[in-house]
C-alpha cells in the first residue's frame, strides 16, 4: 500500500533496511524518453513509477547518491513522499517508437536512436500517468564528494546494469566502505530525530553545497579523497566541509598538483601547516611548534603518527625537506 507523507514518516521500521543507489539528474537519466527529474541532491530524490525498483524504497533504507562516475553523498530515508496520478510526458524515437534514444551533444540531427539507427530533430511525444515518489534524507546526509568512485560502486551494488537510476546494494559492505572511507553517518536514534525535524515542504530548490560545489571543482583535492577517503591525516575523520587539500611544497613554487606531495588534512590543521606551527617528518610523525604548548588540542597532536596506509604514495623526501624547513623556524 502506498503510504502519505505523514504515514511514510512515521513507518520507519524497527530493523535495518536496505541499501541503494540513486543516480541523479543529468543526462544519464534522459533514458527511456524522460526529460530528467527535479533533484536536490542534499535534501531529496525524485522519481516515478516508470523506474525500476521504485515500489521497494523505504523510510529507513541506506541511499548513496551517485552521478555516472562517483559518489557525491550517503544518508537514510527519512521520509517518503507519495504523489498519485500525476501527468508526464515521454518522448519516443519517430521511426521505431523506442524510448531508448539519447540527443547528442554536437552531431546533427541532435537525437540518435541505438535501437533502430536512425537520427532524428524531433521525438515525437507522449502524456501518461504515474506516481510520482520523492525520497527525503537531507537530515542525515553526509558528502562522499567522489571517495567512492564508479568501479568500487559497482562492487557494492547487487545489480550488474549500468542502466537502472535506483540499484539495490548490499548494505552492510556499503555502510563498511563508507566508514573506512571516513564518513560517519548518524544512528538510529539520530535518523528518529531528523524525521520528526523534516519540514513537510522541499526547500525551494536550495542547497547547501555551495561549498561541496566548489570543493567538487578542485581536482587536486579530489584526486587525495579518492586517494585516502574523508580522513584528515592527523586528526582522523572529519566532515567533508572542514577538509582541505595540503601542499607538501608551495603551489606558487612548484605549479604543480601531485597525490605524493599532498594531504588532505582538516581546515585548523592546514592553516598551523601552511604557517609552519606543524611538521611531519620522514617518519610520517607529527611535531608541533613550541609556541602551541598553551593550546592543550594541538599541543596533544605531537608523536601522533599520520593517519595514512602504509603503502600510500607519499614522497617522503618532499616530507622531510619540509620537516626541516619548517622546525629550523622553532
Amino acid at each position: 500500500m502506498l503510504l502519505s507523507m505523514t504515514e511514510a514518516e512515521s513507518a520507519a521500521p524497527n530493523t535495518p533496511g536496505t541499501a541503494w543507489s540513486f543516480l541523479v539528474t543529468g543526462e544519464e537519466r534522459q533514458f527511456q524518453g524522460n526529460s530528467g527529474y527535479e533533484d536536490i541532491i542534499e535534501e531529496s530524490y525524485s522519481y516515478d513509477s516508470t523506474v525500476g525498483n521504485h515500489q521497494h524504497v523505504a523510510v529507513g533504507d541506506l541511499v548513496v547518491v551517485r552521478n555516472g562516475k562517483e559518489a557525491l553523498g550517503a544518508g537514510y530515508v527519512e521520509a517518503l513522499q507519495v504523489l498519485p496520478d500525476q501527468e508526464k510526458v515521454r518522448s519516443r524515437c519517430p521511426f521505431c517508437t523506442s524510448t531508448g534514444f539519447k540527443e547528442r551533444a554536437t552531431m546533427l540531427p541532435r537525437f540518435w536512436c541505438s535501437r533502430c539507427k536512425n537520427a532524428f530533430d524531433t521525438p515525437t511525444s507522449e502524456t501518461v500517468r504515474v506516481t510520482a515518489f520523492r525520497a527525503h534524507y537531507g537530515g542525515t546526509w553526509q558528502p562522499l564528494d567522489g571517495c567512492l568512485d564508479k568501479t568500487q560502486l559497482s562492487e557494492l551494488s547487487l545489480s550488474r546494469s549500468d542502466q537502472q537510476s535506483i540499484k539495490k546494494m548490499d548494505r552492510r559492505r556499503t555502510l563498511t566502505a563508507i566508514d573506512a572511507r571516513g564518513v560517519r553517518l548518524p544512528g538510529r536514534r539520530e535518523l528518529r530525530r531528523a524525521d520528526r525535524l523534516r519540514p513537510q515542504e522541499l526547500p525551494g530548490g536550495r542547497r547547501r553545497s555551495a561549498a561541496a560545489v566548489r570543493r567538487g571543482q578542485d581536482g587536486f583535492r579530489r584526486a587525495l579523497v579518492r586517494e585516502y577517503g574523508l580522513i584528515c591525516a592527523v586528526t582522523g575523520a572529519a566532515p567533508a566541509e572542514v577538509l582541505e587539500a595540503a601542499h607538501l611544497r608551495p603551489f606558487a613554487e612548484t605549479e604543480q598538483h601531485r597525490v605524493e606531495e599532498g594531504l588532505i588534512l582538516r581546515s585548523d590543521v592546514h592553516r598551523l601547516f601552511d604557517s609552519g606551527l606543524l611538521a611531519i617528518d620522514a617518519e610520517l610523525v607529527v611535531h608541533v611548534a613550541p609556541s602551541l604548548a598553551g593550546h592543550a588540542v594541538y599541543s596533544a597532536l605531537a608523536g601522533v603518527p599520520l593517519r595514512i596506509p602504509p603503502d600510500a604514495p607519499m614522497d617522503r623526501a618532499v616530507v622531510a625537506d619540509h620537516h626541516a624547513a619548517t622546525v629550523a623556524t622553532w
